[in-house]
């Protein structure tokens, strides 16, 4: 096992389900030639007692939000974002734009935290202690076949966050994906939303954007989409 991934083992060993998710498992899937240096876990843990694990390891936790069960620190050079599996519950009244779940329910349950993720590819998870993989939402099918799915209703998943709308344009055109047809639908019809967000969220996305090797094709989707007069 890479020993970059020894918090996961660590959290196994304490009794807990414990599974990279994320740019890390999409990397390996995709044989990418790169290596994140963003490692996200997704466990049953409870952040506090991911803390105590930590310490037990001589890792001093940077963030511990108890609210949103993350855990956050840096070890040899790499940022680890530890998150305790949950469902995320949002206002009904889409009026205004929270960008935050109004209510967070702990569980032990990872198809329950698979559904509260924004794409189909962002649901895998893998045991890099055994090499399994748990797809409960298909998404290595869908990154086979290069394909950008949202997960459940994907209007519905832009109105609780419309920085979905920039994430997808970036996935799309960093991964060279193409959008189910729904998302498209969906993508094209709500694009409007990301003028709800604040210019600091906005700015920091479109620069990831800006950055990609196919920012042009990024840029024409965002102009027919009502987007880019925001950036």
């Amino acid at each position: 096992m890479d020993k970059r991934f020894q918090p996961v083992a660590w959290l196994q060993e304490a009794g807990y389900k414990a599974y990279l998710v994320g740019n890390q498992v999409r990397a390996i899937l995709a044989g990418r030639s790169y290596d994140p240096k963003d490692i996200d876990i997704a466990t049953s843990a409870l952040p506090e007692a991911v803390a105590g694990i930590l310490r037990r390891h001589s890792i001093l936790p940077a963030q511990l939000d108890a609210t949103f069960g993350v855990v956050t620190f840096e070890l040899q050079g790499n940022s680890y974002e530890i998150t305790t599996f949950r469902s995320d519950v949002y206002d009904p009244q889409f009026d205004h734009i929270k960008r935050k779940p109004s209510r967070i329910e702990f569980t032990d349950d990872l198809t329950t935290d698979a559904l509260r993720r924004d794409f189909t590819i962002n649901a895998i998870y893998l045991n890099p202690v055994s090499g399994h993989y748990l797809d409960p939402l298909s998404g290595r099918a869908d990154l086979k076949n290069k394909t950008l799915r949202f997960i459940g209703d994907p209007e519905i998943r832009i109105k609780e966050d419309p920085l979905r709308v920039l994430r997808a344009i970036r996935f799309k055109h960093s991964l060279g994906l193409h959008y189910a047809p729904a998302t498209r639908v969906a993508l094209g019809k709500l694009g409007r939303l990301v003028h709800k967000l604040s210019n600091a969220i906005l700015k920091k996305e479109f620069q990831k954007i800006q950055n990609l090797e196919g920012y042009a094709a990024a840029r024409r989707e965002m102009q027919a989409w009502g987007i880019i007069s925001r950036l």
